[in-house]
């Protein structure tokens, strides 16, 4: 028995017919009737119950229909990945923080793949200290980190300068104005990252420089999951001002009114030199050509336009 046998046997048994499977299968129907009875006498059942008008699957045909189409798809199915581990497909692996599909990760990436449409780019959402784990380790050749977070081992490149905003519940109260003070957004219920991210979260530094403390009440290591949460109406947060470009469901956005000249938060880009393939060298250069065609990605104060 062999796969070709399998496909016309399916081919009979789907069409109940020898002759439209014979048609299906692009042969005479003689040989494909003398190969299915080969088969049976091969196997020792009857797989078709037939008459002058009708061809019906027989008890034994009926189970058999079933293992055959699995394993036609499970020999697809090996096919296929023998294929693709013969191509040995190029890929370039990309780990970012949410904020980083915000503006400047999408664009990077359509030019990306305009330029090398054969070229795979994997991505992976995840924090910054653990980007920089595998970006050491070699698991990904480019990330989108927090910058100011040590990065020892890791070239890297400012990609994306910002302010921050207020991210309120848009069902509240506070959503009617258009800006609010840090004391005022330190008297509400607050969200802001894990204890363990807070010394050197910019967050807190700036409540610090108006002498308020927030009223923690949720954590989350990630901004998207931070507006989730405002969204939910489990309280406010301070986010960068890059996610006022956003839709997100049941938030409003508000403008800082306190004078923080030098508040301000940077994505960037990193890498090891020492894990650069071609693609991952070309990814680099194709960035580094959108920042110089987008130099206000470095303005922390075009975010105003924005609210």
């Amino acid at each position: 028995m062999d796969l070709r046998q399998m496909r016309q046997f399916v081919a009979v048994a789907e069409e109940l017919h020898f002759g439209r499977a014979a048609a299906r299968l692009n042969m005479a129907q003689p040989p494909l009737s003398q190969a299915i009875r080969r088969l049976e006498i091969s196997m020792g059942v009857d797989l078709f119950n037939r008459s002058k008008r009708n061809v019906e699957l027989s008890a034994a045909g009926s189970v058999f229909l079933v293992e055959a189409r699995r394993t036609l798809l499970q020999a697809e199915v090996a096919r296929k990945m023998a294929q693709s581990a013969a191509a040995e497909t190029p890929e370039v692996r990309i780990s970012f923080i949410g904020p980083a599909l915000y503006q400047v990760l999408p664009e990077i990436l359509v030019r990306f793949r305009a330029a090398v449409p054969h070229v795979h780019a994997r991505l992976f959402e995840i924090t910054t200290p653990l980007q920089i784990d595998g970006i050491l380790s070699g698991d990904y050749h480019i990330g989108f980190i927090t910058h100011g977070i040590r990065h020892a081992g890791c070239e890297s490149k400012l990609v994306e300068r910002s302010g921050f905003v207020a991210a309120v519940p848009a069902n509240s109260p506070l959503a009617a104005r258009s800006s609010i003070s840090l004391a005022e957004l330190a008297e509400q219920p607050f969200i802001m990252p894990p204890r363990k991210f807070s010394d050197q979260s910019e967050t807190m530094n700036l409540f610090k420089t108006v002498g308020v403390v927030p009223k923690v009440e949720q954590e989350a290591s990630q901004t998207n999951t931070s507006l989730s949460l405002v969204g939910a109406g489990l309280g406010c947060s301070l986010v960068m001002a890059t996610a006022a470009l956003q839709t997100v469901r049941n938030v409003a956005f508000l403008r800082i009114e306190d004078d923080l000249p030098n508040a301000q938060w940077e994505l960037a880009m990193a890498w090891h030199p020492e894990h650069l393939s071609d693609e991952t060298k070309l990814f680099l250069d194709l960035a580094n050509r959108y920042l110089a065609d987008n130099p206000q990605l470095l303005n922390a104060e075009a975010y105003r336009g924005w609210l």
